[in-house]
């Protein structure tokens, strides 16, 4: 498969949807739809696993406009600084959206957010021992409850999950992949 063009079909403040042509092997040809976002550097997201001195895992439990819906996920945002590198992105999110410091940062992985629709990406930290600071103001587009887990209860809260509340599928995955590395 290959792409054979890419042409704007809308652009708007912080998105654009982008038009591939493309051409299979077997010489079929066809348009995807893709989603871009204007705002973002490296990867384009980060994601934090932050696990706290007594082996609590901090998820959230984050509304999103898209689905008009709350979703269980990491801490995560967009690399939407220039100037800033993915790791001080990921302490900043950490911070603005569940009021835990991280010490140490250690990355882990990085992985399509979305390949179906986009082609951003998300660096997955994991930050030990975060420590809980206050929580400074939040933007006022964001809805989010933290949820602190210990880590042996881990399977049981994401097989019981809060009512009209969904699983971002990158929460069990990325714990399966730490496990497999030892680090969790």
């Amino acid at each position: 498969m290959k792409v054979t063009g890419r042409g704007i079909a809308f652009q708007g403040k912080y998105l654009r949807i982008v038009e591939k042509s493309f051409e299979t092997d077997a010489g079929l040809k066809g348009v995807w739809e893709t989603v871009e976002r204007t705002n973002i550097h490296n990867s384009g997201a980060v994601v934090v696993i932050a696990l706290t001195r007594e082996r609590e895992l901090i998820l959230e439990r984050n509304w999103r406009m898209p689905l008009e819906s709350y979703v269980i996920q990491f801490p995560a945002g967009l690399c939407d600084q220039k100037s800033e590198s993915e790791e001080a992105t990921a302490r900043r999110e950490l911070l603005e959206e569940t009021g835990y410091m991280a010490g140490e940062m250690i990355p882990i992985v990085t992985t399509p957010m979305s390949p179906v629709l986009t082609p951003t990406k998300g660096s997955h930290f994991l930050a030990y021992d975060v420590e809980y600071v206050g929580r400074p103001a939040r933007d006022l587009t964001e809805e989010i409850e933290v949820i602190k887990v210990p880590v042996e209860e881990i399977g049981r809260f994401l097989l019981n999950l809060p009512k009209e509340t969904a699983l971002d599928l990158r929460v069990p995955g990325i714990l399966w992949l730490l496990e497999k590395k030892k680090l969790l």
